[in-house]
């Protein structure tokens, strides 16, 4: 059951925010007007056309706008990134390597050729490898963190914005569980979403009971991060100089730098190391209190 009228009475009250920022609903379009064309740019996921047949009629992709009412594809021969800011390797990697549905894409139909219109990418976001989401249940977002003032629990921390539309939605919790893979990195994956720009398609369920009412969580179904991910430089500081007894021990941070952190005495450690799903990389380093190998899965096209 939704939270919506309970964390209305309790914001509204203490945060002084409106009825309209929290109705999830709320400036929704479900008109023609804005959607996919070549007036104005949209947000899109795209999909192969398997069809066999001769090129441009066949062998392109049907793409469709996000949230919205009415599902309408449209079949595109390319895409065209010379708006973009993604390199020919990368633009090479997003059409050969990308699954059906893992990309979302920013930008408009370009101009007739030969009875059909490129799609004109402006910014690109790439998915989780293997991870799904479900059409019409799942929306998509982009979100922000809020500096509110609240005076009573629970104090929403974060709000979310729908795409192709005006709503805003306050809420208190993200979980990206839904949209790992086994032993991903979800402290990579949150701040890709809260300070990097990754959208979600995701929905609201309620939270731990927090005071007088129960918190809002936007449970992820997936993550697109924005692409090109730029790791952000790691620097170059050195790893100390260990006495004999003690090893140099690492940790790893939000943008995947990894970064020295101190002088352990080494331990006994697990020798399991893990297989990544499908799609995915192991990346290992030392580090912890007796300095273990340490490891997460990326997604390869992260490495690539």
């Amino acid at each position: 059951m939704r939270t919506t009228l309970l964390i209305a009475a309790l914001v509204m009250g203490g945060c002084g925010v409106s009825e309209a920022q929290l109705d999830e609903t709320a400036g929704d379009v479900t008109s023609e007007e804005g959607e996919l064309g070549t007036s104005s740019r949209t947000y899109v996921v795209a999909r192969r056309d398997y069809r066999k047949c001769a090129f441009p009629m066949c062998s392109g992709w049907f793409i469709h706008d996000v949230n919205r009412a009415e599902l309408r594809e449209v079949y595109v021969p390319r895409f065209d990134f010379s708006a973009s800011n993604l390199h020919t390797d990368e633009q090479q990697q997003l059409v050969k390597s990308a699954p059906d549905n893992e990309v979302v894409l920013y930008g408009k139909l370009g101009v007739l050729k030969n009875g059909y219109r490129d799609f004109m990418v402006t910014t690109a976001w790439r998915g989780m490898p293997g991870v799904k989401f479900t059409e019409g249940s799942d929306t998509f977002f982009r979100v922000a963190q809020v500096n509110i003032q609240c005076f009573a629990a629970p104090c929403a921390t974060m709000q979310t914005t729908r795409l192709h539309s005006t709503s805003k939605t306050y809420f208190h919790d993200l979980s990206v569980e839904r949209a790992s893979m086994p032993n991903v990195d979800q402290n990579w994956m949150t701040f890709r979403i809260t300070d990097k720009d990754a959208l979600v398609a995701g929905k609201f369920v309620d939270g731990a009971q927090v005071g007088a009412g129960r918190e809002k969580v936007l449970d992820a179904a997936q993550v697109f991060v924005k692409l090109p991910d730029m790791t952000q430089s790691c620097g170059r500081t050195s790893a100390p100089l260990c006495s004999p007894s003690k090893v140099n021990t690492f940790v790893r941070d939000e943008n995947r730098c990894v970064m020295p952190a101190g002088c352990v005495t080494p331990g006994a450690c697990a020798a399991v190391v893990p297989a990544c799903a499908e799609g995915y990389s192991l990346v290992s380093w030392t580090g912890g209190s007796r300095a273990c190998t340490q490891h997460v899965c990326d997604p390869s096209w992260l490495l690539e």
